[in-house]
């Protein structure tokens, strides 16, 4: 169970990670800056890891939408700011292209968000302390 959980987990934030750095790229060879690009491919990406986790990923364990979402929002948005942090560092300070520096600093912040995501927010909620939590 937990082995297909993961994998599922894999292929999700696999396609999550490839939209974001397929439209990141697109977009700074449009023209855009890095910086500039990579929160437009964030909220995109964050559309496709939210549904496709909590519908595919972890369907069989958290049930209540809001609790999920409230977390992944915190995971996603903390995974952003490391990727936005190493990125404005590797395009200020190195020699790689802007592409490059995307690519990298958006796989570390998807191995990040994977341990967040598998740890906290999509983790088990025993039945009463979901109502516990929505009473308060």
């Amino acid at each position: 169970m937990m082995l297909i959980q993961l994998l599922r987990f894999g292929f999700v934030g696999a396609l999550a990670t490839l939209v974001h750095m397929l439209i990141g790229a697109t977009l700074i060879h449009s023209g855009w800056p890095a910086l500039a690009s990579n929160p437009v491919s964030f909220l995109i990406a964050f559309v496709i890891s939210f549904m496709g986790h909590y519908g595919f990923s972890f369907a069989d364990q958290e049930k209540e939408m809001g609790t999920s979402l409230r977390r992944f929002i915190v995971v996603a948005c903390s995974g952003f700011v490391v990727n936005e942090t190493i990125l404005g560092f590797l395009v200020w300070s190195s020699s790689l292209s802007q592409v490059s520096s995307l690519l990298l600093s958006t796989g570390v912040a998807a191995m990040v968000t994977f341990f967040a995501s598998r740890n906290w927010a999509f983790r088990h909620v025993a039945e009463g302390t979901v109502r516990a939590t929505l009473g308060r």
